[in-house]
């Protein structure tokens, strides 16, 4: 194994040992063929906290799984227009759990680029209901 594979290896650790532990909701999805959000690769444990879903409930999946009739529209259309662009998003919205209960989220999505191509999104999530 040469230095670069370490190297490799130890960030992957560390990236995994730091989202494995966040107290803010991660969720990272593959970039779809539009540039688009596709289906969730990762969740951590902040995330089936905050959102009721386990992970194998939500892998494979879209994170428009979590709207629902009071998610903003505008602000979806905003969050669509930014990641195309791959410009980082910064939002608020209201986004629901596994039981139906409404909560409000305010959340980074970051492109991941790969070669001059997005390949995922990073998404960081805070629960803001209490705050609002």
């Amino acid at each position: 194994m040469d230095d670069r594979d370490i190297d490799e290896a130890l960030g992957n650790r560390l990236f995994r040992t730091a989202a494995d532990h966040s107290f803010n909701a991660i969720t990272i999805t593959e970039a779809a063929e539009d540039g688009g959000a596709g289906p969730i690769i990762y969740v951590n444990d902040a995330f089936t906290e905050m959102t009721g879903y386990a992970a194998n409930e939500v892998l494979g999946r879209s994170p428009g799984m979590l709207q629902g009739p009071n998610t903003e529209r505008a602000v979806l259309q905003r969050l669509a227009e930014q990641i195309r662009r791959g410009e980082i998003f910064h939002g608020e919205t209201v986004n629901y759990r596994k039981d139906g209960n409404e909560f409000i989220i305010e959340w980074n999505v970051i492109p991941v680029r790969q070669s001059g191509r997005t390949t995922h999104y990073v998404a960081v999530q805070h629960d803001v209901t209490g705050s609002i």
